[in-house]
């Protein structure tokens, strides 16, 4: 890579002539109030004296540029994929068709050692803060563990500043297309926290094919675009994808109008589960991943990373990884084993998962038509090369739960499809996801998966592209680098200043270092080690050294210089370079409102643990159901386990308590004729009988008759605030509630 940061360079030579020349004028002026040579002499020194020589020498030097070409800030496009794997890109070894990244990547740079925070909302957080994911109170998912977790409150906190924040002070317009995920029942909106405008999807995953109520256009006051959604089984004209591609040039062309340069994060939803993709991007793959199967693609994609040299020529092809006995997979017969060879399963199963892969490469296939659709636009109007475009995935492929994939909800359901009912795969009827087979491929050559601070579950594509700021020819940088680098990456080219303060809060400091130096081929020097938590997953990368643990499970020690397949512990053979990576760990740990436990919430031994909030078994139980909440808003769910099949929810609807009971798609629910606000407490009961009562601070409100127990265990998991996926009750999801629910205590009996 030549060392030239063109437009960077000229950037910085501005900033230096502005602040001499500030301090030049204020001694003038102070020479014009005292003009008697004593005083004058006095107060301009030899430092004001050089001062001025540098500002003159500056400003005509032919090697310096006039302030007001200098001037010209980069636009900057932050485009994030959700659940792409390491080698899901073309330019990092895929099959896959993705050619407008790798024209990217082809005029940048890659990188092989960026790391990003193992699953959706803790990368998300630390993307847009540049800290720690709890330190901007995500640590986990959206679930609020109360002011006794302050990293576990499932949103950004008060004392910390987002890049739209501090962006739109130095001039930029800020807008954001996607997929947010940091919104809980506070109900922090991307344009509460920076962005000008934001057009996406609130919450963390749902249909691809039907825009409403997922996918809404923030300040409300705005017109939206009118799609169709899908209808009987057959896609309208909306599609996620497309749709983000729509509003990213609408936003762009605002900033355009407006004469500003633009801050767009792209947060595309592609390729995270329920797949959905168009049937003419699906056919593309279906063949080639039943005929080549999963072991098969692994090898593929490991010859092409060393052809490429992304990975060394002597890497060997890790085992395939096992399934961890973790939440739904605790009932997969795959538990804690390998993931089966692809050639063991029969055939009607296997054409099953070929489909499931083809619908995931589709969606990823056409995510890069998309950026091709913006890389165009900027083209068209003459910002191409003044754009730097930044690409990244938020975690490795998702394994989610076990080889055979679920359909209907994210649990341990799965269904065989065969015959025309593969067709049906990635349209609007369908729900499904593609497995841990699939996603071990996906994340070729590293182990694990999303969840996991081992490579597959942390270890990110990195392109980064910027003709006017950096002079790169398919370049390889392996440098490591993390998501908390992007603040101050992005600070600095951006000319913008982090503050000390947001809305009278102190801020906290930005973790991360800048990779300026990087774009040009200099090392990035970092005064510590990086570190990971997520679930009770746990790391530390200290140069070429990484601890890592499972939950519950020790730590073990690799050397990834010499093995960063992550294959052979050297913990017993290093104990003092183990114990001083735990020790700064630990340390990290407290500071960082990290929970440091082995086994972070509470469950006793060894064993992984589940979520806070993990869903009780109802399945043929009689349920009590209690919480407090303290809300004055008069619609929203208060908490909901279950979907459109089985399950229960509470609720308010014009401000009355409504309890709900799904079986087999039939609703039955009790509405309390009392309008509640402020603090109160509900209690819903669901007895042997199927009858249904209601309590409102301890008075019964309502009873009814639902057909008897919830027969079936739930697939949806039991949420707090909103329901996440598919409405339990009368109302659209996730029908968030402005408000706090607390003490929730839900009995099987």
């Amino acid at each position: 890579m030549r060392n030239q940061l063109s437009t960077l360079h000229k950037m910085r030579i501005a900033k230096i002539i502005h602040n001499h020349a500030t301090r030049v004028r204020a001694v003038a002026r102070r020479i014009r109030k005292f003009p008697n040579p004593e005083a004058t002499a006095a107060l301009a020194g030899p430092k004001f004296i050089t001062r001025l020589a540098l500002v003159i020498l500056l400003l005509t030097s032919g090697s310096a540029v006039a302030i007001g070409a200098a001037a010209v800030k980069p636009n900057i496009l932050l485009i994030l994929a959700d659940d792409v794997g390491w080698s899901d890109v073309g330019c990092y070894g895929s099959e896959i068709q993705t050619p407008n990244l790798d024209s990217l990547a082809k005029a940048g740079v890659k990188f092989t050692q960026f790391y990003n925070c193992a699953r959706c909302c803790p990368s998300r957080a630390t993307l847009l803060t540049g800290l720690y994911p709890q330190q901007a109170g995500v640590g986990n998912m959206t679930d609020d563990q109360g002011p006794a977790r302050p990293g576990y409150r499932g949103t950004l906190q008060p004392d910390c500043v987002t890049l739209a924040e501090v962006l739109k002070p130095a001039g930029y317009g800020t807008y954001m297309v996607g997929k947010w995920h940091l919104r809980n029942q506070s109900d922090v909106k991307p344009t509460d926290r920076g962005f000008d405008e934001f057009y996406g999807m609130l919450g963390g995953y749902n249909s691809c094919w039907d825009e409403n109520p997922y996918y809404t256009r923030w300040p409300k006051n705005r017109t939206p675009r009118t799609y169709t959604s899908a209808k009987n089984g057959r896609p309208g004209t909306f599609y996620s994808t497309d749709a983000f591609a729509d509003y990213s040039l609408d936003f762009m062309a605002q900033a355009r109008s407006e004469k500003k340069p633009f801050f767009l994060y792209l947060a595309f939803n592609a390729a995270h589960f329920p797949l959905h993709a168009p049937e003419k991007d699906i056919e593309k793959y279906e063949q080639l991943y039943f005929e080549k199967g999963w072991d098969v693609v692994r090898a593929e994609r490991l010859a092409r990373e060393k052809n490429l040299g992304l990975v060394p020529p002597d890497l060997a092809l890790t085992p395939r990884s096992p399934v961890p006995a973790k939440s739904f997979a605790k009932s997969s017969p795959y538990a804690g084993k390998e993931n089966p060879a692809w050639n063991s399963l029969p055939e009607d199963r296997r054409r099953d998962l070929a489909r499931r892969m083809a619908v995931y490469a589709a969606m990823v296939d056409h995510m890069d038509q998309a950026i091709g659709r913006v890389v165009n636009d900027l083209k068209q109007h003459g910002d191409f090369d003044n754009t730097l475009i930044l690409f990244l995935s938020d975690n490795g492929a998702c394994w989610e739960w076990d080889p055979l994939g679920f359909d209907g909800s994210s649990g341990p359901h799965n269904e065989l499809h065969t015959g025309e009912t593969l067709k049906k795969m990635g349209g609007p009827e369908s729900y499904l996801s593609y497995g841990s087979g699939w996603a071990n491929a996906c994340n070729t050559p590293w182990r694990y998966y999303k969840h996991f601070d081992f490579e597959g579950g942390t270890r990110t594509p990195f392109i980064v592209h910027w003709p006017a700021g950096m002079k790169a020819e398919n370049e390889i940088s392996a440098q490591i680098g993390h998501l908390i680098d992007l603040m101050p990456t992005l600070l600095e080219v951006a000319g913008a200043s982090y503050p000390a303060e947001r809305n009278g809060v102190k801020i906290q400091p930005m973790e991360g270092r800048s990779l300026v130096p990087a774009f040009a081929n200099q090392p990035v020097v970092r005064a510590a080690p990086l570190f990971f938590e997520h679930d009770g997953s746990r790391a530390v990368r200290d140069g070429r050294w990484k601890l890592v643990s499972l939950v519950g499970d020790a730590w073990e020690l690799y050397d990834m210089e010499a093995d960063p397949a992550e294959m052979h512990n050297l913990i017993t053979q290093l104990p003092d370079q183990a114990h001083t990576m735990m020790a700064a760990w630990n340390a990290w740990a407290k500071r960082c409102h990290v929970d440091a436990t082995t086994n972070p919430f509470g469950h006793g031994g060894a064993e992984a643990h589940e979520p806070a909030n993990v869903s009780p078994q109802i399945a043929n139980h009689p349920l009590v159901i209690r919480c407090d909440v303290t809300t004055d808003a008069r619609s929203g769910v208060v908490l909901a386990q279950g979907g459109r099949e089985y399950g229960y929810a509470l609720h308010l609807s014009e401000g009355r308590p409504v309890f709900s009971v799904r079986i087999a798609r039939q609703l039955f629910a009790v509405k309390s004729t009392k309008v509640v606000s402020g603090h109160f407490s509900l209690e819903a009961r669901l007895e042997k009988d199927g009858k249904m009562k209601l309590f409102v601070n301890g008075t019964l409100a309502a009873t009814g008759q639902a057909s008897g127990l919830i027969p079936t265990q739930p697939l949806d998991d039991l949420t707090v605030g909103e329901d996440e996926k598919s409405a339990v009750g009368d109302y659209a999801a996730p029908n968030p509630l402005n408000g706090k629910v607390d003490n929730v205590k839900i009995t099987a009996e």
